[in-house]
């Protein structure tokens, strides 16, 4: 084992002209292919001064990485990784770069001996909206991972995961490979299929091989490769500007903050929305299928037709189809029950009812063996259970519908056949409805309104004494008063 040497921590730069904001201009298109130089002869007793591996690139098996609205990370981290190659082997850094081809088996038993090596990816979870991390397997590697945290949160506009979030992180397969001096991590840029993550990360990619190229020479002191002044030709979001918000799916100021096009005529404030009783929630932006800057509640609602109902939420996300009830709808995933059941316990059915999927709360996740991620907050947090009642929105169609199923606890946008098919939303189980990246492409997703305690099933229990006749009448009641609340 080889002893790991002390390593004198660079400062972490100042905020300087390289952070300052400027308005968005066109870009010149640019070629991403970088031929590195010519790689330094190595120091004695090493076989490189850093390695740097790109996730995903050249892997033997079918894990080809993460995939969001704007790129896969299996294109993504080789321009990254050989930016930052080009410009460290052309300052005299002894750059060894690889790939996921260190799988193959005959390669099992190589071993390359440097000061630093850093594994290159993106994040992509399966169940909500993640953003930058660094994973490592022992304390010695620490350091390391926390000054590239400090360097890359300067500029890097969203949140950090904690340290080693997942087993991948902790667990590497590609640690193995390497033996340092100092420190081997790996690093997740950003989540890349959160759409406000991503177009801030495409048109940077390049500064980031240029940034993490800064970081290694830092680290081993040698090549003094200047910091990278900080990219000023891409739309930030940090800019004002109200057109570069909505084209981010940010917040501008003042709500509603987006509407889909469709909904502009009958969920504005002309329609009737009392936008004013309206507070904007980014904090769900977190989930996994929601389109960013779309969850708002509405508070002191007056004259509802339920007693108790004063508040709403509003979201936009995506549409899987639930096939789930007392019918078979032929889909591998379906199951017999659903979480809410009439009054003498048989489950809702999926082709006759229409209904939605409330997320799973913490507590209950974790009943079922599941965890919610950091972050992200529980739909109980604001009243909403099972049982509630709303409506939703899809061009020129409206369904009212009822929480009646609980579905993963870090994604939203759920419904039964029923509901798809009165939205007009294809509604085959098989490829039927709107996936993540399918609303991201268009550009909207589905509206729903959920009416916070209008669910007539006690805490605790799962019946519903309301027949799908009612639920129909109430959510078109709710919906009418809380359109004519001035």
């Amino acid at each position: 084992m080889v002893t790991k040497r002390k390593t004198t921590k660079s400062k972490a730069p100042a905020k300087s002209k390289a952070l300052t904001k400027s308005k968005p201009r066109r870009k010149k298109k640019v070629s991403l292919v970088v031929t590195p130089p010519v790689n330094p002869t190595p120091e004695d007793g090493f076989d490189g001064d850093v390695f740097i591996q790109a996730g995903h690139e050249n892997t033997p098996d079918d894990k080809t990485g993460g995939e969001g609205p704007l790129g896969r990370e299996i294109e993504w981290t080789p321009v990254v990784a050989n930016e930052a190659t080009r410009i460290l082997r052309a300052a005299g850094v002894c750059t060894i770069r690889e790939d996921a081809s260190l799988k193959r088996p005959e390669r099992r038993n190589e071993r390359f001996r440097v000061k630093v090596a850093v594994f290159l990816h993106f994040d992509d979870p399966d169940t909500g909206e993640s953003g930058a991390s660094v994973g490592y397997k022992g304390l010695s590697d620490q350091p390391a991972a926390l000054e590239w945290k400090k360097l890359y949160g300067t500029f890097f506009p969203f949140r950090f995961m904690p340290d080693n979030f997942t087993a991948d992180e902790s667990g590497y397969y590609g640690f193995k490979f390497t033996i340092t001096t100092d420190a081997e991590f790996l690093i997740e840029f950003g989540d890349l299929g959160s759409l406000k993550e991503a177009q801030w990360m495409k048109p940077r990619l390049l500064w980031m091989g240029a940034l993490l190229a800064h970081f290694l020479s830092m680290r081993i002191g040698k090549g003094n490769v200047p910091l990278p002044v900080f990219p000023d030709d891409a739309i930030d979001p940090h800019s004002d500007d109200t057109a570069d918000l909505k084209q981010l799916h940010l917040v501008p100021s003042g709500l509603p903050k987006r509407l889909p096009d469709y909904a502009w005529d009958i969920l504005s404030a002309a329609a009737g929305i009392p936008w004013a009783k309206a507070g904007a929630m980014p904090q769900f932006d977190s989930y996994k299928g929601i389109m960013a800057g779309s969850f708002c509640l509405f508070h002191n609602l007056l004259k509802m037709p339920l007693p108790g109902v004063s508040t709403a939420a509003i979201y936009e996300c995506k549409f899987a189809i639930d096939s789930d009830g007392s019918s078979n709808a032929s889909d591998p995933d379906h199951q017999g029950k659903t979480s809410l059941r009439h009054a003498d316990n048989s489950s809702l059915d999926a082709r006759k009812d229409s209904f939605g999927v409330i997320p799973l709360d913490a507590g209950e996740a974790r009943r079922e063996g599941l965890m919610k991620l950091p972050g992200i907050p529980d739909f109980g947090g604001v009243g909403l259970r099972l049982g509630d009642i709303g409506i939703a929105f899809w061009g020129k169609q409206s369904a009212v519908f009822v929480y009646a199923d609980k579905g993963p606890p870090n994604a939203l946008g759920e419904g039964s056949i029923k509901m798809a098919d009165s939205l007009a939303i294809p509604s085959n189980p098989s490829n039927g409805g709107f996936n993540d990246r399918d609303i991201h492409e268009m550009g909207k997703g589905v509206m729903h309104i959920v009416f916070v305690g209008s669910s007539d099933v006690p805490p605790g229990a799962i019946r519903s004494q309301r027949s799908a006749a009612e639920v129909e009448s109430l959510g078109r009641a709710l919906f009418k008063s809380f359109c004519n609340q001035s």
